[in-house]
């Protein structure tokens, strides 16, 4: 094959091309859905606060504090779970992350807005005024983050997978070269079985660490080149 086959004579071009769309979805659902939960949170305290704010910075704080990628190796040890359902795993760890602290402090500000106060003083409900007018407020302040974050769970699903800790049946770039190393594929002479995807992880990381810088410089005035 044109990159190189594996121990059981396959084609790795199939594996690769297989595991890049299973990658940059994994990252892209995993980014998005804890961004948007994690907002939904943020508003959610900051709007009603008192006792909504207290139990949900608390919570916030308890999930902080709590050893996020071994509480992961562990359920991925004792229970060999599909990427999907290593997908919602991961965004149930990590929902009630740093970002709600980071976002409540925005919907503080935005709260105090005057077009939030005459929303409220015509009558619009808690739900229409975190929806309609806080949330929009600061959404494209946060997709250049977003963007930037989606590498780093791409990077998270490979490191468990190169573990053997990954789905052991979805052709993964992760499950390739953790297939490289307990078959030897470095003593073998047969670089090419780690170095294609890892270097296809790292273009990956790259792709979306550009796009992300590129992102900022459009939704934050203050770096516009000028």
């Amino acid at each position: 094959g044109l990159a190189g086959t594996d121990h059981l004579r396959r084609d790795l071009r199939i594996g690769i091309l297989w595991g890049a769309p299973i990658a940059i979805s994994f990252g892209i659902l995993a980014a998005v859905s804890i961004s948007v939960i994690q907002m939904v949170i943020a508003a959610v305290s900051a709007w009603y606060g008192k006792f909504a704010d207290t139990l949900l910075q608390k919570t916030t704080e308890f999930m902080m504090i709590l050893p996020f990628l071994p509480i992961l190796i562990l359920i991925s040890i004792f229970y060999k779970i599909s990427i999907w359902v290593l997908l919602l795993v991961v965004i149930g760890l990590s929902i009630f992350g740093s970002g709600v602290k980071t976002y409540r402090a925005m919907f503080l500000q935005v709260k105090e807005l005057p077009y939030v106060e005459a929303a409220q003083a015509y009558g619009a409900g808690g739900s229409r005024i975190i929806f309609r007018y806080m949330i929009p407020k600061i959404l494209p302040t946060i997709i250049p983050s977003l963007v930037l974050s989606v590498s780093g769970f791409v990077f998270l699903e490979a490191a468990l997978a190169i573990l053997g800790l990954g789905d052991p049946i979805a052709p993964t770039w992760g499950k390739i070269i953790n297939d490289a190393f307990t078959e030897g594929a470095l003593y073998k002479g047969h670089y090419y079985w780690v170095l294609e995807p890892s270097v296809l992880l790292v273009f990956t990381a790259l792709g979306f660490a550009l796009l992300g810088f590129a992102l900022d410089k459009i939704f934050n005035p203050r770096l516009r080149e000028m």
